[in-house]
């Protein structure tokens, strides 16, 4: 299936809004990325799945980068805080940096 809009070249991280190419570019619309495997396959599901028909509101969808856009391309404002994805439990987490023995603390 040929794209409707330049193909898409914005890698994309879990918690990611976008738009599919072939949707209709509305904010009831847009998915959610849930994660991409090493081939580059997108897993996608509709963000407000009671705005679907009833077939797609639990379904979830696997693309590739290209028909996955940005929806402020289209002019659809969607808060830098929409979604805050948690991260995984796999993913370390930051560490504070230790100061080496006999090297002054901040506190004294």
């Amino acid at each position: 299936m040929a794209l409707l809009y330049p193909a898409n070249t914005h890698l994309w991280q879990a918690g990611d809004l976008v738009i599919h190419d072939a949707d209709a570019k509305r904010a009831d619309m847009l998915m959610v990325v849930i994660g991409c495997n090493r081939q580059g396959i997108y897993r996608t599901r509709y963000a407000f799945p009671d705005e679907q028909p009833r077939a797609w509101r639990h379904r979830g969808w696997r693309n590739t980068l290209a028909p996955l856009h940005d929806p402020t391309r289209f002019g659809i404002v969607v808060p830098a805080t929409a979604l805050t994805p948690t991260p995984p439990a796999s993913t370390p987490r930051p560490t504070a940096a230790r100061q080496p023995a006999g090297a002054p603390s901040a506190k004294s």
